[in-house]
Parts: C-alpha cells; sequence; structure tokens
C-alpha cells in the first residue's frame, strides 16, 4: 500500500504543552510584578500557584496521552515516519484510523495510555520493534514517575501520595509536605533555574521526537 507521510504530531504536542506552561508563566509574572499587599499577590498566594502548575500538568500529560494513541494508530496504518520510516506490523496494516482504533480496543470503549508499561506491551502486540515500544521502554522509569505524579493530582488515596512521595524521591531526592503535587512542579531542578513542570515538559517533548 502507498506510503502516507506521518504528520508532525510531535510539533502538536509541543504546541499543546507551551499552552498549558503560559498559563503558568502568566500567574508568575503577575505575582512577581505585584506590590506587596495588592489584590493580585493576594489573589495569587502561593497555594492557587500550586493548583495551577497542577492544572497545567494534567493538560500537559493528556496531550502526551493524546499524541500516544494517534501516533500509534498511525503506524498500524502505515504511515511513515520521516526518520524512522514505516512501523512493520505482525499481521497487517489497517485500512483508516478507525479501523486501527477497533482493532487495539478489541471491543473495549477505551484504553489507557498514562501507564508506560502498558504501552510497551500494547506495541509488542501489534508492531515488530515499534518506535512506542523502543522509545517508551528506554525511559520506562521517569514515566512511570510522571504518571504517578498524574495519579496524584487526581487521587487523594494514601496509595496515591505514597506513589507520588517514592516519585518525587527519585526525581527531586525529596518529598514534599502534604505530597503536594503543584509544590513539586513549582519547585526547580537542583542547581537550575528551571521548575519541574517545564523540565517535564522538555523531556516528553523529547521522547516524542523520537517516536514520530
Amino acid at each position: 500500500m502507498p506510503r502516507r507521510a506521518m504528520p508532525q504530531l510531535d510539533n502538536q504536542l509541543l504546541k499543546e504543552v507551551n499552552s498549558a506552561l503560559g498559563l503558568t508563566r502568566a500567574a508568575e509574572i503577575v505575582r512577581a510584578t505585584s506590590p506587596y499587599g495588592s489584590a493580585a499577590r493576594r489573589h495569587w498566594a502561593n497555594h492557587r500557584l500550586e493548583a495551577l502548575y497542577e492544572l497545567a500538568f494534567l493538560r500537559v500529560f493528556v496531550a502526551w496521552e493524546t499524541f500516544l494513541e494517534e501516533s500509534f494508530w498511525r503506524y498500524l496504518c502505515g504511515y511513515a515516519s520521516a526518520r524512522f520510516g514505516a512501523a512493520i506490523p505482525k499481521s497487517h496494516f489497517c485500512a483508516n484510523l478507525q479501523s486501527a482504533e477497533r482493532l487495539v480496543l478489541g471491543g473495549k470503549p477505551f484504553r489507557l495510555w498514562y501507564d508506560p508499561s502498558t504501552v510497551v506491551t500494547r506495541s509488542k502486540t501489534h508492531l515488530v520493534n515499534g518506535r512506542h515500544e523502543i522509545v517508551v521502554s528506554s525511559a520506562v522509569g521517569r514515566l512511570e514517575d510522571f504518571s504517578r505524579i498524574r495519579h496524584r493530582i487526581v487521587h487523594g488515596q494514601r496509595d496515591a501520595k505514597a506513589r507520588f512521595d517514592s516519585a518525587t524521591m527519585t526525581l527531586a531526592g525529596r518529598r514534599y509536605a502534604a505530597s503536594r503535587p503543584g509544590r513539586f512542579l513549582r519547585d526547580y531542578q537542583s542547581g537550575t533555574k528551571t521548575r519541574w513542570l517545564e523540565a517535564i515538559v522538555i523531556e516528553l517533548g523529547s521522547l516524542a521526537g523520537l517516536i514520530v
């Protein structure tokens, strides 16, 4: 079948995540330029900034999951990356994106994409040494930690907090008070002027570029 060019889904991802980063940057500018005691500074107290960082991270992670899903469907349909070529299917190429989706769903209403080990297994099931398998498996530990941050934002159970604390110990070498993801995401990487939210965005963008 004729090869179709893989769209620049990595650039689309970067556009989405930079839009999310723009929210936090705008709020930081307002806080930094507002006089002490002003209404703007009071309204942008630390706890509200941290909540905004959590919201921004969720938008980033949704964009990452969407990228994984949409790029996978296209590899199943024979789309060829300009850098990595086309995938090799375990059985056959799908005729269109809808049939690729049906193949992977297997009668279920949806499949989860936040867990990197699941993504690797899915790629192994349908493709021979697919880009998702190669790239995601190379960063599975980091991606598992990122998924634990996502899990903590949307869940308040003891297990979610414990897994989040484990992730920040691995990433930043410390725990954060009340297991608050926003405190971690707003914090700076050790010895840098890069906040953790931005660092994660950069890392996900780099991985996306290695997939498509």
